[in-house]
């Protein structure tokens, strides 16, 4: 029987933060973290669509300052429909992750498992309690952060 040797390379690792930094919002701010993010979202197209206004791109500049406005005005019917079309996708993934994964091993499967129960989480987001969604999904991020620094790299 042969060692298992860690190997965490650069993505994992990126990988890893970006899970537990996304994590620990969802956990710690809860409802509050997707507010602060449709804020920061409009305001960097409010803020791309004033340079380019100086710049003397009149469109891009007016439609990127337009979108801004409708972010942070309309942002939850937004997120509503971005939360439903990016559920849908990390289920496909997670089913197309699981399929691959049958014979790869434990890791692996429960990562795929791991990213069905995400998109599933964000598909039914709407109708759960949103507090109560975004702890569990943050917690399930940071299960993924693990998962992502060490899943894939342990060698058999």
């Amino acid at each position: 029987m042969s060692k298992s040797s860690l190997k965490l390379t650069k993505n994992n690792v990126i990988n890893c933060i970006l899970y537990a930094v996304i994590g620990l919002l969802l956990v710690i701010m809860k409802g509050g973290s997707l507010n602060i993010l449709m804020t920061i979202i409009g305001a960097l197209f409010i803020i791309k669509g004033i340079v380019d206004l100086i710049n003397g791109e009149i469109i891009p500049g007016i439609v990127e300052a337009v979108v801004g406005v409708a972010i942070i005005v309309c942002g939850w019917t937004i997120a509503d429909i971005v939360l439903l079309i990016f559920g849908i996708l990390l289920i496909v993934k997670g089913l197309i992750d699981l399929i691959k994964n049958t014979k790869a091993g434990f890791v692996p499967v429960l990562s795929a498992i791991v990213t069905i129960v995400i998109g599933v989480l964000l598909v039914v987001a709407k109708w759960v309690l949103l507090d109560v969604m975004c702890i569990v999904a943050g917690v399930i991020f940071l299960i993924n952060a693990v998962l992502a620094l060490f899943g894939k790299s342990l060698k058999k």
